[in-house]
């Protein structure tokens, strides 16, 4: 009997990095997909993982503990709690993944992270099936701390995230977990990681052993308009990220982002990241065109030679720029910093030390720092 896989997808990187996954390690099984909210369109990506045609079955759901009320997430907590003090973590993670599938039928699983209770439920099974983390982003590469630094104690995001991790259900403040260690790692850079806490950590995007016909195949079966852009006119290529993860008021420092826009360019393609909630407006002068945020930014980078790229924040995307050969501008936004630890979000912009020190290590010379 031929063997079987479950992938949870959760945005359009996870499709992506499953699809070389599949074209490189998992043709010889049986796959279904497991698609969950990603906190801004819901289940939007099951038409996607069936347009890919390597699933055989693709479950949807809206549900997901992100996406559900304080009470409810209460009501797992406590859950959660007993099963803990009786010996039975594992048996709430099986419980938990057998509201979506049957557990039983899966020999491997496969998830970008631990974040998130879905997922941590999968990493938490690592003893008894076969996990795969695959990469993801640019939290991969620091220090993943055992207790709650103090920068963080104002955040509740963080205060949940470091209790679960502690209990061994998930890690979403990208905490030490030790389930970890039982798991595959995928990793663009494995030399650059910091957290080694895994069973073996391998070289994601490597062409050796890669079906490489079959996943270009795919990914222009899923992503046809790429093909179709006009690149020839177009001055910049923008990708956002969402601001609001680090302050409330994303409007003064997206206008500030647009005003820099508005001065040197005429014509630019706007890819925003799939969580991106804000609606930019450029000068009537500037003529835009905006992606569709369910294509990964990845998918995107061979076509943008001697473009001007310009990355708002911190990108995972600082891990592919020298392979591609490209130079990119890193938006740094002067005040952020500052107001988003005084307002406690649960995610920190890094400094513009901390981001030469990211790009220093990873891009090597690629990139330049744009202070707005």
């Amino acid at each position: 009997m031929k063997k079987k896989g479950l992938v949870v997808i959760h945005d359009p990187h996870n499709l992506y990095q499953f699809i070389w996954y599949y074209c490189n390690k998992g043709k010889n099984k049986e796959w279904d997909a497991l698609c969950l909210p990603n906190g801004y369109k819901g289940e939007y990506m099951h038409p996607y993982c069936e347009t890919a045609g390597i699933f055989s079955t693709v479950f949807h759901y809206d549900t997901d503990f992100s996406t559900m009320k304080t009470a409810e997430k209460l009501k797992h907590l406590l859950s959660m709690t007993g099963h803990l003090l009786i010996g039975r973590r594992k048996a709430y993670c099986r419980k938990l993944l057998n509201q979506y599938v049957a557990l039983d039928d899966y020999d491997e699983l496969v998830v970008v992270a631990s974040v998130g209770v879905v997922t941590g439920a999968c990493v938490a099974l690592g003893q008894e099936k076969e996990v795969v983390i695959l990469e993801s982003g640019v939290c991969d590469y620091y220090v993943r701390p055992k207790w709650l630094p103090l920068g963080k104690i104002k955040s509740a995001y963080n205060w949940q995230g470091f209790i679960l991790s502690k209990m061994g259900y998930c890690s979403p403040g990208w905490f030490y977990f030790k389930p970890d260690q039982f798991c595959v790692k995928y990793s663009s850079r494995p030399d650059k990681m910091i957290y080694r806490n895994y069973r073996e950590l391998r070289q994601l995007y490597t062409e050796d052993g890669t079906d490489m016909p079959l996943f270009d195949s795919i990914i222009k079966r899923l992503y046809p308009s790429l093909s179709g852009l006009d690149l020839n006119k177009i001055d910049a290529v923008l990708l956002t990220r969402p601001i609001n993860d680090y302050v409330e008021d994303a409007g003064k420092y997206a206008a500030r982002f647009e005003a820099y826009v508005n001065e040197h360019f005429k014509n630019v393609l706007v890819k925003k990241h799939p969580r991106e909630e804000y609606r930019y407006q450029f000068a009537d002068s500037v003529k835009w065109t905006e992606v569709d945020n369910s294509i990964p930014a990845e998918v995107m980078l061979p076509y943008l030679k001697n473009k001007a790229i310009i990355v708002v924040g911190n990108s995972a995307l600082s891990l592919y720029m020298k392979a591609f050969g490209l130079q990119y501008f890193v938006v740094c936004f002067k005040g952020m910093y500052e107001e988003s630890m005084a307002g406690g979000s649960n995610f920190r912009p890094l400094t513009v030390k901390e981001t030469c020190e990211f790009c220093d290590e990873f891009s090597e010379g690629c990139y330049e720092i744009l202070e707005l």
